[in-house]
């Protein structure tokens, strides 16, 4: 208490030090805990379920082709339930997906997903109301009922107590009504902001279709089992059940992976842990420059702890006294950290993309307060030991001396102060060149071509889904290519429309693998159901040229590739480059889905199996953060509707201007569809660059923090260096050396600490900034331009962070540092 209540006397006398100190350290520490309290939400804590450490999600994969993670064939997912005995149970769902819900003011888009009866149980979750679904509500045909979320009883259902066995009316491929049997309690909704679960017997899809890839399954591991054990298993199950398909494609390993790490995805993994290593380095680098005041203010102290040390006090006794000091000071600036820390994570919340997950669940809690607190006390030991180390056992015979003149402790003090510096230096090394690679990164993402141009354009999303619309069967005028191709004549004639047209699916914009769809090549056999995959998608007449697509050969579809024609197709040029690297593609016929048969051979709706290749076109990009392209076939949308469409208009000026007229014509068009959703191009872009947006912004903040805070860390070295060799150099100028040399002497001490430091940071740089590949487009982590720039960047720093110094030493006057002689 003695040492504590002088800790505190010490700190009030000083108390611009003190401030200084203390700002630094809330800086670093406030930081510090707000990205631990995202990551703990985010990566961290566990999820709200029972045991959730044994959940995993099971994926089928095929390595040979690249593809870690694919949904699963309901016949997959039958044989597994029946196959293996490493768990208590595996339950799938479909979606989440938009769906209609009808209501009496109207149709809203709700986020539902058709869930098999076991999924709560094995979640361990019950309905705050009601009851789960039963194996008789998952069977085809079954009972209609459904599960609302909280959230959805009580916007839509008012909290009604009566709500359950009231009607929920669906519209979504056909209209159906549902009974609602439970209330999920408040926060639950997996999968993925699930507002409506259904039976998954009502969901349509083929029970029996192993090449159907559409099942998301979880399972939850038996008490003993280990993740290994049922990796290893599970490839066993799989291969048999490849080898007993053959010609069937059929993922030849299972991907099983825990439910938390499922949840928040590896690149936010990696984005976030990358963020927290460059907050730690800037208290790193904190407290470095706290450790070199401490140093700097026990110096002023010599003849106190000389005294001390004449008077009996052991080495431990004084090495005690200053590392309470220190904690003391860390301390005082945890607590203001944490104040910061609240700011910090409020501010990080709002301006973080939507699509990081947990985040609306990130706070500063009891664990994170326990962060701070156990962070802040090794703060103060980091940034104490050093002085603490150096004036437990001063030189008596210098530091009681009269003309004593609180030195800065010899030669050791010096390189003790010198390495500090180099430290601080290496650290914003590192922490600039990953913000360099980042910012580079970003830069070429932003211009990245697609290959396609992007502006004056406007989306619009259609739902067909509503009942009263059939993909396929007749009668025709139900088809969404007839009602489309109406629609999108009159939008032509709108004023400042320059061409229209429409699409099922536009561009990845996240960074999972691509679809890759099975297709065949007729005449070529695909072996053992390891055959060609691709991405595909269905696209009207005028597509190509509202979006700038460029055809290479052949021709465009018409008007006249009706589903009554025969099939056409398109292909890109990474189609060619891979399936016809010597082969002329233009008459080739193909399949998306990978039926046998004569050429003129259609399915049972009457679709053309088979489609001639009549054109070849131009690559597009996806639209995530490795925009790279990939084979893709495009069938014509006349003969292949899908009941989701977007349309693409290119407009002559602003395009936004255009957006009532559309929703009018859809309107007059088709009376009981959705309100289509419209908006820019352009924003469909910004929107696939926000999180790497957010990331280097952040990674480049606290980058230059870091370099803010070296820069004042080599001009307090230099500065009171200069204090202390004011003799030293009164002496040279007294000498004849001129002011120049002066100059030269102080600037050359500072880059020599600076040059060391970048070396140094620059190799750790080298290894360390790997770590960053998946976040990166276009850039090497070792890129030297890059490297070289923030050699550069820190060389100009270093030189105005010792220029100040340096200046103060030319003008000092000899006869006044020479007085004391």
């Amino acid at each position: 208490m003695n040492d504590l209540k002088f800790a505190f006397r010490q700190l009030l006398k000083s108390p611009g030090f003190t401030a200084v100190a203390v700002l630094t350290l809330a800086l670093g520490i406030g930081a510090n805990t707000a990205l631990f309290s995202v990551v703990d939400g985010v990566l961290l804590r566990p999820l709200p379920f029972h045991e959730q450490e044994r959940l995993v999600t099971l994926w089928e994969s095929s390595p040979a082709q690249g593809v870690e993670q694919e949904a699963v064939s309901p016949p997959n997912f039958a044989e597994w339930q029946t196959r293996t005995d490493i768990f208590e149970g595996l339950a799938s769902w479909t979606g989440p997906a938009d769906f209609n819900l009808v209501t009496q003011e109207g149709t809203v888009v709700v986020r539902a997903s058709y869930a098999s009866a076991n999924l709560f149980g094995l979640l361990q979750v019950e309905p705050q109301m009601g009851r789960r679904f039963t194996t008789e509500d998952d069977q085809p045909k079954g009972a209609q009922t459904a599960i609302i979320s909280h959230k959805l009883w009580q916007e839509r259902f008012a909290g009604d107590n009566q709500v359950l066995g009231r009607s929920l009316t669906v519209d979504t491929f056909g209209r159906r009504t549902y009974t609602i049997i439970g209330v999920m309690p408040p926060g639950f909704q997996f999968p993925e902001d699930t507002e409506v679960w259904l039976a998954s017997g009502w969901n349509g899809l083929p029970p029996d279709r192993r090449e159907g890839h559409w099942l998301s399954t979880l399972a939850r591991l038996r008490p003993g089992v280990t993740l290994a054990k049922a990796q290893a298993q599970m490839n066993a199950i799989q291969a048999r059940i490849a080898r007993e398909h053959p010609g069937v494609r059929v993922g030849s390993a299972v991907s099983i992976v825990p439910l938390l790490r499922q949840t928040v995805g590896r690149n936010t993994r990696t984005a976030l842990l990358v963020l927290w290593s460059v907050v730690a380095g800037v208290l790193l680098i904190a407290c470095v420059n706290v450790a070199n005041l401490m140093l700097a203010r026990a110096a002023s102290r010599q003849k106190e702890i000389g005294l001390r040390v004449a008077l009996g006090a052991a080495r431990w006794r004084i090495m005690r006294q200053l590392l309470v000091e220190s904690v003391l000071l860390a301390l005082v600036g945890g607590a203001v950290g944490t104040v910061v820390s609240f700011w910090i994570v409020k501010a990080f919340v709002a301006a973080s993309p939507a699509n990081i997950p947990r985040l609306a669940e990130v706070t500063v809690d009891d664990t994170a307060l326990c962060f701070t607190l156990v962070a802040t006390v090794l703060t103060g030991l980091i940034f104490g030991l050093a002085p603490a180390w150096q004036y437990s056992r001063p030189d008596l015979n210098e530091a009681l001396k009269e003309s004593a003149r609180g030195a800065a402790g010899g030669v050791s003090i010096g390189r003790t102060r010198g390495a500090l510096v180099v430290t601080e230096v290496a650290l914003a090394t590192v922490l600039l060149a990953g913000a360099g690679l980042m910012l580079q990164s970003l830069a070429r993402l932003l211009v990245a071509d697609h290959g396609f141009r992007p502006d004056h354009v406007l989306i619009a999303d259609l739902d067909f889904s509503v009942s009263g619309f059939s993909t396929w069967v007749q009668p025709t005028d139900t088809r969404p290519q007839v009602r489309i191709q109406e629609l999108l004549e009159r939008i032509r004639q709108l004023p400042g429309v320059q061409s229209a047209g429409a699409a099922y699916n536009f561009l990845r914009q996240d960074n999972r693998p691509p679809v890759n769809s099975p297709f065949a090549i007729f005449g070529r056999p695909s072996p053992d159901g390891q055959g060609p995959t691709a991405e595909r998608d269905a696209i009207s007449p005028g597509y190509l040229h509202a979006l700038g697509i460029r055809i290479l050969k052949g021709r465009d579809f018409t008007d006249a590739d009706t589903l009554n024609a025969p099939g056409v197709a398109l292909v890109n040029e990474s189609f060619v480059r891979r399936f016809f690297p010597k082969q002329e593609p233009l008459g080739q016929h193909v399949s998306v889905d990978a039926h046998p048969g004569q050429l003129d051979a259609r399915d049972i709706y009457g679709v053309p199996i088979w489609a001639e290749i009549v054109g070849v076109v131009s690559d597009v990009k996806s639209l995530s953060t490795q925009p790279e392209p990939v084979p893709e076939i495009y069938r014509s949308y006349w003969q292949w509707p899908m009941q989701r469409p977007k349309l693409f208009i290119r407009a002559t000026g602003d395009p936004t201007t255009l957006a009532a007229a559309i929703r009018r014509e859809t309107k007059a068009v088709i009376p009981n569809l959705p309100t289509p959703k419209i908006r820019r191009l352009s924003d469909y872009l910004g929107e696939s660059v926000a999180q790497p947006r957010f990331q280097t912004g952040l990674l480049t903040l606290f980058s230059a923090v870091a370099l803010l805070l070296a820069a004042c860390g080599i001009y307090g070295v230099l500065s009171y260096s200069v204090t202390q060799r004011q003799r030293e150099i009164g002496v040279r100028m007294a000498l004849g050396a001129k002011r120049r040399d002066v100059l030269s002497l102080i600037i050359g001490q500072g880059l020599k600490l600076v040059l060391l430091g970048g070396a140094l940071g620059i190799a750790a740089a080298l290894a360390l900034t790997r770590v960053i590949r998946s976040l990166l487009y276009g850039v090497r982590p070792t890129d030297p331009i890059t490297l070289g720039c923030v050699a550069l960047v820190l060389i100009a720093v270093a030189l105005i962070a010792c220029w100040v110094p340096a200046r103060r030493a030319m003008t000092l006057d000899p006869m006044e540092a020479l007085r004391h002689e």
